[in-house]
């Protein structure tokens, strides 16, 4: 019989590696989980794909402003982003920017140090933790006696400026996550601020119907600068980009007609002159007119060289170029173009260089609400306002398209996008996910075409259509059979396939 000393002695050396191995294991496990989580959030971060004006609004009639009103309804809300959560963009500005006259609506507010944050902590306190916000601050406040002077970017006394850049600061540290000042409750802090909208717009609609714009690049300059400052001084992990160049659609047509005066009487000499500072991230807004609209995708490359050329001639080679707000109307061309023109709009920009594509936006309409507008149905969503229109809530194609284009594309290697052709009106592009290839391909072409795929080393590939096979979002029951699907046998390492007007995803 084993001596009781040396058993005992056993059973501590066992246990002794039974609770190191323990807490090895723990420990190994803990690492692994934050290294997943890690890669996750890369991966989140990666994501090129946004929705603008993304939450999930109610149903808005046209007597819904003033804001009050309008506040009240998305106070309501119960799931604000429930549609951004079903098709998986990474990626949203919200579709409320951060007024200063919106969070400080008084001078008594101003001066006092107060502020309404309460619709603001309900559409951005509830962003979903996988979500990444880009977050756009305005001035306003020009009917109040304070903010900028009207037709420029020059604040009214350095008494306002003052003010405007405490509350610059006050609003990043409380969406920053550092626990200092935070949103009670904040899901999740906020890294990327833009400097307004779209700056040339001046703030007087009198004023803008006319035609009038702010190319007050001088002064903006300045704007840009103290408004970067604050927002680093808050928060020195965070992004900024400047305000979207507001015509990008018009890079050759000039249609509107002052498309030329913004790009070479405000942004040129504005990046000219602040030579590679105060901006991490150049914006363009690219949408068209109801001629060019349908095809006019292919002139988002040649808005994007033009400025990424200026950006690397005054100091800005690392700074990204987004496409924050781009999109095609279901009227007057039809829900299935609006959905092969989204696939465009993202695939095509990618391949390039296009950091981040965002669409505009996730539910129709502009206020206020007309019907007789094209812009009022860029959205994925209907809004039940209108003549035809099947009801508030109604998903169109586009929106199954965008959710297929994620759930086929998402986690693909963004710096390794391959063009294989782009002539004789066919578009092939590869990406790499997870070590696999993808391809996505399109005909612009009136007539079906047959095309070859070459480098293909399994036995089969599966071909599914971006386009679910109706001819409205409101058929489709069943998003998992709502696509064509097919599988082909590969011969000698290739394909063919013949094309129609439906983009496709080869796997």
């Amino acid at each position: 019989m084993m001596n009781k000393k040396i058993l005992i002695l056993i059973l501590f050396f066992a246990a002794g590696i039974g609770i190191s191995f323990g807490i090895y294991y723990k420990g190994i496990t803990e690492i692994a989980n934050q290294f997943i989580e890690k890669s996750q959030e890369k991966n989140n971060i990666d994501s090129p794909f946004g929705m603008s004006g993304a939450f999930s609004r109610p149903f808005v009639p046209n007597d819904a402003f003033p804001a009050e009103k309008m506040n009240k309804m998305i106070s309501q809300l119960k799931e604000p982003y429930e549609n951004v959560q079903d098709i998986g963009v990474k990626w949203i500005r919200p579709g409320i920017d951060f007024g200063w006259s919106s969070v400080q609506p008084t001078k008594e507010h101003v001066e006092n140090g107060l502020y309404e944050w309460a619709i603001f902590d309900k559409l951005y306190g509830e962003v979903p933790s996988d979500v990444n916000v880009l977050a756009t601050i305005a001035v306003g406040h020009v009917n109040v006696g304070l903010g900028i002077k009207l037709g420029t970017w020059e604040f009214i006394d350095k008494e306002v400026e003052g003010y405007y850049i405490k509350f610059v600061k006050e609003l990043v540290e409380r969406y920053d996550g550092d626990g200092y000042k935070d949103m009670p409750g904040l899901k999740n802090p906020i890294k990327y601020w833009q400097t307004q909208n779209e700056p040339i717009f001046i703030n007087d609609r009198e004023q803008l119907m006319k035609g009038n714009i702010n190319v007050d690049w001088r002064s903006f300059s300045r704007f840009q600068e103290i408004t970067y400052e604050a927002i680093k001084e808050a928060d020195p992990n965070t992004l900024v980009a400047i305000g979207g160049l507001a015509t990008g659609h018009a890079v050759n047509s000039n249609e509107p007609f002052f498309a030329k005066e913004e790009r070479e009487e405000f942004y040129i000499p504005l990046l000219r002159n602040l030579q590679g500072k105060y901006i991490d991230i150049f914006d363009i807004h690219f949408y068209g007119s109801d001629t060019g609209w349908p095809s006019n995708w292919k002139e988002m490359k040649d808005i994007y060289f033009l400025f990424r050329r200026e950006l690397d001639q005054n100091g800005y080679k690392n700074t990204e170029i987004w496409f924050t707000e781009t999109a095609v109307p279901s009227e007057p061309f039809g829900e299935k173009l609006q959905a092969t023109n989204l696939i465009k709009r993202y695939i095509y920009p990618l391949s390039f260089g296009a950091k981040k594509i965002f669409w505009w936006n996730m539910i129709e309409g502009e206020y206020p609400l007309e019907d007789n507008q094209s812009s009022d149905h860029l959205g994925l969503i209907y809004d039940g306002i209108g003549k035809g229109d099947p009801g508030y809530g109604v998903k169109k194609l586009a929106y199954y398209t965008y959710k297929k284009m994620v759930e086929v594309l998402e986690g693909s290697d963004w710096e390794n996008i391959q063009t294989i052709q782009e002539k004789g009106e066919i578009y092939i592009y590869k990406f790499i996910k997870q070590g696999k290839s993808i391809w996505v391909v399109w005909n612009d072409n009136k007539e079906q075409k047959e095309i070859t795929i070459s480098g293909i080393t399994l036995k089969q590939i599966r071909i599914t259509e971006a386009v679910p096979k109706y001819e409205s979002g409101k058929d489709i029951t069943d998003y998992n059979t709502a696509f064509e699907t097919k599988t082909k046998s590969v011969q000698n390492n290739k394909i063919s396939i013949t094309l129609g007007d439906i983009p496709v995803f080869v796997e």
